[in-house]
């Protein structure tokens, strides 16, 4: 039998970087207690969510605070659920707000055909991948968010 083992050149940084242990670790309790989860997916939700979040205030730094530069991104029903569970803990989530972007980053649901469509979606999975972090596709199937039926966009205010 011979078993190939396939390699890329690609070097991809570890998630677990982008928080601290101990706020990790708080993370992916709630998601295992409150959503009733393995470990090992509570493990990877909470890696995903940071990535999303790191890619979406790299994107935020890149244009500004000119809100008609912002692009959407949306994130999957899976990763969406840890988001909410990260807004619990509000000190460690301001945190990583303030790590990813240097500001606040407000949770406000709305579903649109670029969301439907799945295009706020691929373009999350995009910036993701440009950070750098492990990207795992299982958890981006969707174009979906947590956004009630008929919902719309609030107004951005200042």
């Amino acid at each position: 039998m011979t078993v190939t083992i396939e390699r890329t050149d690609e070097t991809v940084r570890d998630p677990r970087e982008l928080d601290s242990l101990e706020m990790f670790e708080l993370m992916v309790e709630d998601v295992v207690t409150f959503d009733k989860v393995t470990r090992p997916y509570a493990e990877q939700g909470v890696e995903q969510f940071l990535v999303f979040m790191k890619a979406w205030g790299d994107a935020l730094r890149v244009v500004g605070g000119d809100p008609s530069r912002w692009v959407k991104f949306a994130p999957s029903p899976a990763v969406d659920k840890v988001w909410h569970r990260s807004m619990m803990r509000t000190r460690n989530f301001a945190a990583v707000c303030d790590r990813g972007a240097g500001r606040y980053m407000h949770h406000v649901p709305v579903m649109d055909e670029d969301v439907r469509s799945g295009a706020a979606s691929e373009r999350a999975i995009s910036a993701m991948r440009a950070t750098g972090y492990r990207v795992d596709l299982e958890w981006w199937t969707d174009g979906e968010t947590c956004c009630p039926e008929n919902c719309t966009t609030p107004p951005v205010t200042a």
